[in-house]
């Protein structure tokens, strides 16, 4: 996970967000299985637009790229079937890829690490093997930064057999490459 910084809220969100939580508490309250819906596609595109221009169009928890090999989803971090008065909070909200989407659900933990906390750095919390292409929790952290490196991991399955290959792969070829750009690579905290 890179550290992000996130951009201003979209207008249309920002108007319509109080309403449409309210609706969405009520109806979760009246029936659990009531679905969610983002209530205005030219906000809800706005938002996703919003949000993939604040990570260059990469997943904001494996930094892979969206919309080409997967999906452009938008993640609510804490879960919008547990948290349903954040389900339209603009900070709640991130641009994920299909796997990591997949991979984290519907569950949550206080101590997950959010890639736009002020106080949030990469190498506070992680180490990169470049041989393995793993990430693991810093052995220089403290107890905390370790445990909330291990739940990000965990989580957001970052260490999947064919996600570390590809880690490996795309270090390889960075390293190759005698004009790199960082942005054109994915899994740029990797490659930093």
């Amino acid at each position: 996970m890179r550290k992000l910084q996130r951009p201003a809220e979209p207008n249309c969100l920002h108007a319509g967000a109080p309403g449409w939580t309210e609706d969405y508490v009520v109806g979760r309250e009246r029936n659990p299985a009531h679905p969610f819906s983002w209530r205005s596609d030219a906000c809800y595109r706005e938002i996703r637009d919003r949000l993939a221009a604040m990570t260059q169009r990469h997943c904001a928890f494996c930094d892979g790229q969206i919309g080409v090999v997967s999906r452009k989803t938008i993640e609510h971090f804490r879960p919008k079937s547990r948290f349903p008065e954040l389900a339209y909070v603009w900070d709640n909200l991130f641009p994920c890829c299909d796997l990591c989407q997949s991979s984290k659900r519907e569950q949550f933990d206080p101590a997950l690490l959010k890639p736009d906390d002020p106080n949030y750095a990469f190498a506070t919390h992680f180490v990169v093997q470049y041989k393995t292409g793993e990430i693991e929790p810093s052995p220089h952290a403290d107890e905390t930064a370790r445990r909330r490196a291990e739940i990000s991991i965990r989580l957001y399955a970052l260490n999947l057999p064919e996600r570390a290959m590809a880690r490996r792969r795309e270090w390889e070829h960075y390293c190759r490459d005698p004009e790199a750009c960082l942005d054109d690579y994915n899994y740029r905290f990797f490659l930093e």
